[in-house]
């Protein structure tokens, strides 16, 4: 990506608003470094960090962290550190402590950040040690040795009680002394008046000013401000003592607290990142493979920077269309076309959330060439016509399929006629070589070429009593010219002579495409009527599928309450007959009679039985039937293939005793048994060893689904606490899928990535809950 391309698209100020997002010196350096060059990989893994950032509130604790890399630098030197930089260090600690314990309480919630966070090893012994040493002024403490401790006390002790003998003395001859004990050069001196000079015997240490106070030290107090002196220096010795093992104890933790700072700096460059996100209603942006570029509601940042109100830009061109040329009015934002998509497609290359709705789908370019703006300097004497097409010459050499290239003004800068044909020729060779192209231009000639070439496309900037900034795809828009000179103040007259020099070959044009406007007007207004129509046929298609379900619901149902009643009433017959034939036995009735009515009654019973037992289960319209079973059945469960009894029915649901577990199961995973377990022996269906582990790599989607489903149902009837996953690596899509379903489901007590010796990130480790609830 060249310089000129990432200034013409405005990429280092977006870069600057960056910058001023982060809260942490060593961020603000990485965001001023940031260029668009991450691969497809790497962008979609800062994709993923940014999602899961988005969705954490509050944010980690990264403001507190200073750059500590010189001070490094400095103890692996052999330096020295002083106790202000020793507190430096102690701090940069803290920080590297509390995004440990940030992401310790988070780690479920940023799986993408965990590489980040590992980096943030244990510093709090270094810290201890420091804190332990130096108070939060830079100030080495009493207790930093024993030593210490030891000589400052007797400093002390000495110090006052020196301090004491001196005032007395100025106590016993007051009018020698012009003021209170004072220190010079670190010994303690007396002001005496010039006149007393000879009658203070000591040592003089200076003249005020005026010459009439001499500052004197006591001979009698000499020997013992000599031995205050000496505890000083033994002081500072012990000091730098203390300084050089903190200054080793920071170099045994230089590695690990350089870490930390650079893992620090990455997560406030992406805290900035999603900062810039809720700033500028940014959104992950989607990779299209297919090529195809579809931004929606798209605004460029610095235009929301200086306006609250901007009109969002929808690029979408047609299938199989790479050259796209827009037109339209000066001042009507071609160019911001032009910056909008580009700045999208940069971002994208840092890692970044575009500003744009969601949905918003662009091809992974992997080099982005601009030419924007007037190129003309005047030291280099290079014409802006030259400079446009050194430019246009260096696009054609390197661009290629995962190209984008942005033209702004195309052919401009000579004359008209000469442009448009080299216009032309220069999209056409881009077309061909399949480059995806956008070029904004005013040449009329241009616009009617491509309305009619192949895999080319016009788009126009609307204007309607002025510009919008809508852009319309599939149709050239007018320059305006006359209209915005108008109003813009220039006499009519003068535009009145401009339009009849123009002749009737412009009036036809405009006349064209002020028709082809009202038609595309007059095919939006019908395809939002068809758009409404079709949502209330499918609303009423819904409307009808679910009373057709219903009405076969309840047939079923009827149809099963009347054999039902049938049942019952035969049963009452056979009753009130048996009554009959056990009275006409009482009466002597011939065997013969009885016979035939039995048989009658049994005949009529069988009929009902056959027709109850041939009657289908309740089936809902475009849904799996149900199976009923009652209690005391026998089933074979088809996932756990195990047999058992149903002891409570609940519709499409029912509760199976497997041995001495019960559990509630789908009644349409079960069947009814073949034969009935010996009652006094094993369930005849072979017992079945669980697997705590599932390879899912490979799958599609779906069937990894359906395979996670089945597994957990096995897990939770085989009572496993632990599972494994195999998901592996690659680009995250059966992981991401994996973890979502994971969260979501009830049984789940918690989710972690396998130890590295385990398989590491391509390993899911699932924690099941007890049956208790735990």
């Amino acid at each position: 990506m060249d310089r000129e391309t990432l200034k013409a698209l405005d990429f280092y100020r977006i870069r600057e608003l960056l910058a001023e997002l982060c809260t942490t010196g060593v961020g603000h350096e990485k965001a001023q470094q940031l260029v668009p060059v991450l691969s497809r990989d790497e962008a979609e893994t800062e994709f993923e960090r940014l999602s899961e950032l988005l969705a954490v509130e509050p944010e980690p604790p990264v403001s507190g962290l200073v750059d500590i890399r010189q001070l490094l630098l400095q103890v692996e030197a052999g330096g020295v550190l002083s106790p202000e930089e020793l507190l430096q260090v102690k701090r940069v600690c803290e920080t590297i402590g509390g995004n440990r314990q940030y992401f310790q309480q988070y780690r479920r919630r940023l799986p993408a950040l965990e590489p980040l966070a590992d980096l943030l090893t244990d510093v709090s012994d270094l810290q201890r040690a420091i804190e332990r040493a130096v108070d939060d002024s830079g100030a080495v403490r009493d207790t930093a040795s024993e030593r210490l401790l030891e000589l400052r006390t007797e400093l002390r002790e000495r110090r006052n009680l020196l301090v004491e003998r001196l005032e007395q003395l100025v106590e016993q001859e007051p009018d020698r002394f012009e003021g209170p004990v004072m220190v010079r050069r670190e010994r303690f001196v007396l002001p005496v008046k010039i006149e007393f000079k000879n009658q203070v015997p000591g040592v003089v240490h200076s003249v005020s000013a005026s010459g009439q106070t001499v500052f004197v030290e006591p001979l009698e107090t000499i020997a013992e401000q000599n031995r205050l002196q000496e505890l000083r220096d033994a002081e500072q010795e012990e000091i730098e003592r203390i300084r050089r093992e903190l200054s080793a104890r920071v170099l045994d933790y230089a590695r690990q607290l350089r870490a930390g700072v650079g893992a620090i700096a990455q997560i406030d460059l992406l805290l900035a990142k999603r900062r810039f996100a809720l700033r500028f209603n940014g959104n992950r942006p989607r990779i299209a493979d297919d090529g195809r570029v579809e931004l929606f509601g798209a605004k460029h940042p610095l235009l929301l920077t200086h306006k609250p109100e901007v009109v969002p830009l929808d690029f979408q061109p047609p299938d199989g269309v790479k050259i796209v040329v827009v037109s339209g009015p000066n001042a009507g934002g071609k160019t911001v076309v032009l910056k909008t998509l580009g700045i999208c497609v940069l971002l994208m290359k840092c890692g970044m959330f575009i500003p744009a709705a969601g949905g918003s789908r662009l091809p992974w370019f992997d080099d982005v060439f601009a030419d924007i703006g007037d190129e003309q300097s005047l030291e280099t004497d290079v014409s802006s016509f030259t400079a446009h097409v050194r430019r246009l010459k260096q696009i054609l050499s390197c661009a290629d399929e995962r190209s984008l290239v942005l033209i702004d003004e195309i052919g401009s800068a000579t004359a008209p006629e000469e442009g448009a044909a080299l216009a032309i020729a220069v999209l056409e060779a881009l077309r061909n070589r399949n480059v995806f192209t956008v070029a904004t231009t005013h040449f009329n000639t241009l616009k009617a070429f491509v309305q009619s070439e192949a895999g080319m496309a016009n788009a126009g900037m609307e204007f309607r009593d002025g510009p919008t900034y809508r852009l319309i795809m599939g149709l050239p828009g007018e320059s305006s010219a006359f209209d915005i000179a108008e109003r813009s103040g220039l006499p009519r007259e003068i535009i009145r002579r401009a339009k009849e020099r123009m002749g009737t070959e412009w009036v036809d044009f405009r006349s064209k495409l002020q028709e082809l406007e009202r038609q595309l007007e007059e095919a939006r207004v019908a395809q939002q009527v068809a758009v409404r129509l079709r949502s209330q046929a499918e609303m009423m298609v819904k409307d009808y599928e679910r009373k057709l379900r219903d009405f076969e619901h309840w047939q079923v149902q009827e149809r099963r309450r009347f054999l039902l009643e049938q049942e019952r009433e035969l049963k009452e017959r056979r009753r009130q007959i048996e009554n009959l034939v056990r009275e006409l036995r009482e009466h002597r009735a011939d065997h013969e009679s009885i016979v035939r009515v039995k048989s009658f009654i049994e005949q009529e019973l069988s009929r009902v039985e056959q027709r109850l037992n041939a009657e289908p289960a309740v089936t809902i319209s475009g849904a799996e039937s149900v199976p009923v079973f009652a209690v005391g059945d026998w089933v074979e469960a088809e996932l756990f293939r195990r047999q058992g009894r149903v002891v409570e029915s609940k519709g499409e649901r029912v509760v199976v005793e497997f041995g001495n577990i019960k559990l509630e199961v789908d009644a349409r995973g079960l069947k009814l048994a073949r034969a009935a377990p010996d009652r006094r022996g094993e369930t005849p269906v072979e017992e079945y060893q669980f697997v705590p582990k599932l390879n899912i790599r490979g799958m599609t989607r779906e069937e990894a689904e359906l395979a996670l489903n089945r597994f957990l149902s096995e897990a939770v009837a085989a009572g496993a606490q632990e599972l494994s996953i195999l998901h592996g690596k690659g680009t995250g899509t059966l992981r991401q899928m994996l973890w979502k379903k994971l969260r979501q489901d009830g049984r789940v007590a918690e989710l972690r990535f396998a130890e590295p010796a385990e398989g590491g990130m391509g390993v899911t480790i699932v924690k099941l809950r007890t049956r208790s609830g735990a």
